[in-house]
């Protein structure tokens, strides 16, 4: 053992030695000599305000909302995860649009079930949208004013690497074009 460590513990140390700890009923008198404040008595006087607005947002890959209530199935665990909005990949619906109670609006191939993506969107979410763009089977986007801001979220399905050139070319010749569609304020 160190000769070091039997020294009595001192406020000044030199680096690289240690020395016993004061006890936690100590903990306040090393403090106050330290800082020159004691934290039992000192308050804090600034707070954070807390937010007045959240949205929370979240992806998910579903494989195929084809089958029969797998969209219902889907608006119960956006509820009980609490989010406000969801994007949605390999929807696999024909077609562009948007559900009759606007929850859910999706983008997908014009004739075949394959690929698509969507927003499954909260009551909170369907208030905020101001608008939105089915660009692709791969790629949405919609804005939202949620104040003090107005976001845009672009949700992508991206081809896999056994994918051709030219669909990947696409992919991203697509999500350029959407990023130079979105508004910047």
């Amino acid at each position: 053992m160190n000769d070091f460590n039997k020294k009595p513990y001192r406020l000044v140390r030199r680096p690289g030695e240690q020395g016993p700890r004061p006890l936690p009923s100590d903990q306040g008198k090393v403090e106050k000599l330290a800082t020159g404040k004691n934290s039992c008595t000192t308050q804090n006087t600034q707070k954070l305000k807390p937010a007045k607005n959240t949205l929370t947002v979240g992806t998910w890959n579903v494989q195929t909302l084809w089958t029969v209530g797998k969209l219902e199935l889907l608006r119960n665990e956006m509820k009980r995860f609490r989010y406000h909005i969801i994007g949605i990949s390999e929807v696999r619906w024909t077609g562009k649009g948007e559900t009759p109670n606007g929850d859910f609006i999706w983008s997908g191939e014009e004739s075949s079930h394959m690929r698509g993506v969507g927003f499954l969107l909260s009551t909170q979410a369907k208030k905020a949208l101001i608008g939105y763009n089915p660009i692709s089977s791969r790629i949405i986007s919609g804005r939202f004013d949620v104040p003090p801001f107005k976001i845009s979220v672009i949700h992508v399905y991206a081809p896999t690497s056994s994918s051709s050139e030219e669909d990947i070319e696409a992919f991203y010749n697509d999500i350029e074009q959407a990023l130079a569609k979105t508004d910047k304020k």
